[in-house]
């Protein structure tokens, strides 16, 4: 799909240190026709406190569906209502939607409870499947001097196999407040928000009745 070209947002210089998320590499040529931007990977933190009710079945996490604007490894920002807009100075290791992926799948397994969970593609014999829609991913600037909140959304869609029946479906939402206005505090508050939408989101999951009572799926 051919992406319409926006304007760049150019307002930050990328900072020094990076907290909870980790810079990958970084370019000069910010501005340039072709710019190389420092890639950043997000590292969400999930804390379970006591240990969570282990279930029987295994599960798939289906990657997340987004809209195109939002299914990029840009960096996305809103600084009206109906307008999107991206970083010049920030890109993510991945797209959105694969960082969700990823960040679902670790926490499940941080959580102790799933007996096997893997990607959607990876083989794996499973009970249900986990769809996805993320529907915000961006920093949300309510004035251009402030800084900006993050907001993260999904809408999650538990499934049985083979049945493709939906068992439940719920949607979840975190927004987190940058502590400042350069690239490194947006996403120190990107890791943050996506942390919780995750961990909710596995709290959610395991606590539905049909995953509790499912009998595990035979190879």
């Amino acid at each position: 799909m051919i992406r319409p070209r926006r304007p760049m947002a150019r307002w930050f210089a990328p900072g020094l240190a990076i907290g909870l998320a980790t810079l990958i590499s970084g370019c000069g040529g910010i501005f340039s026709d072709t710019p190389h931007r420092p890639l950043y990977q997000l590292k969400p933190a999930v804390n379970f406190g006591a240990p969570m009710r282990p279930i029987a079945a295994q599960l798939l996490v289906a990657l997340p569906t987004a809209p195109t604007g939002l299914d990029t490894a840009r960096v996305a920002l809103s600084r009206a209502s109906m307008s999107l807009d991206y970083f010049a100075d920030a890109e993510w290791a991945d797209s959105a939607p694969i960082i969700v992926q990823s960040a679902l799948v670790d926490a499940f397994e941080k959580s102790g409870a799933v007996p096997a969970v893997g990607r959607d593609n990876a083989g794996l014999r499973a009970d249900f499947i986990l769809e996805t829609e993320l529907r915000d991913f961006t920093a949300v600037y309510d004035s251009p001097n402030s800084p900006p909140r993050v907001t993260v959304a999904l809408t999650l869609k538990l499934i049985k196999i083979p049945e493709r029946k939906i068992v439940a479906q719920q949607r979840v939402i975190r927004q987190q407040p940058a502590a400042g206005t350069t690239i490194p505090d947006i996403v120190n508050a990107f890791n943050a928000a996506l942390s919780g939408t995750v961990e909710e989101a596995v709290r959610w999951a395991v606590g539905i009745p049909a995953l509790l009572s499912s009998r595990p799926s035979v190879s």
